[in-house]
């Protein structure tokens, strides 16, 4: 009896060093989509969709998500999320955003990026990721260049 006493015990704390194991950062892999809600001189509305992979061998949820979006390091737009994304481990998982976007700030870039050939696109922000209720604050920052083919 006492065997089987130790043994599960052994077992138990064994159960929870192991669930409680490194938390590896999301993957940014690619933009998924772009529709134009509202379009307008003043502010547009975008909608995009976000591609990223969980390297994590388990499931998590991510919630609060609040972002500025930059063009060539100047803000163009801001977004704030609060459904929740249910994210499966070691997979790819597909996160919406609403985007707001300041067209005056877009309007001051066009010249430059019609004159690069590409431009660099930045997310920065953050959000709430977690499992089992608990939630731990997680930096988002995603940067890719997109190749401008207007001629």
């Amino acid at each position: 009896m006492k065997y089987l006493r130790l043994s599960v015990i052994v077992f138990l704390i064994w159960g929870m060093a192991s669930a409680c194991g490194k938390f590896k950062d999301l993957e940014f892999v690619r933009v998924a989509g772009i529709n134009l809600d509202n379009l307008g001189f003043q502010k547009s509305i975008v909608r995009m969709t976000l591609a990223y992979y969980n390297p994590n061998g388990f499931n998590l949820k991510l919630k609060d998500a609040n972002f500025d979006l930059y063009f060539d390091d100047t803000q163009v737009g801001h977004s704030i999320q609060d459904t929740m994304i249910m994210i499966p481990a070691k997979d790819t998982f597909y996160f919406p955003v609403k985007l707001e976007v300041n067209m005056e700030n877009v309007f001051k870039n066009a010249l430059g990026a019609l004159m690069n050939k590409e431009v660099t696109i930045k997310a920065s922000g953050n959000c709430k990721v977690g499992k089992g209720g608990v939630f731990l604050p997680f930096p988002i920052k995603c940067e890719t260049k997109q190749p401008l083919n207007f001629f």
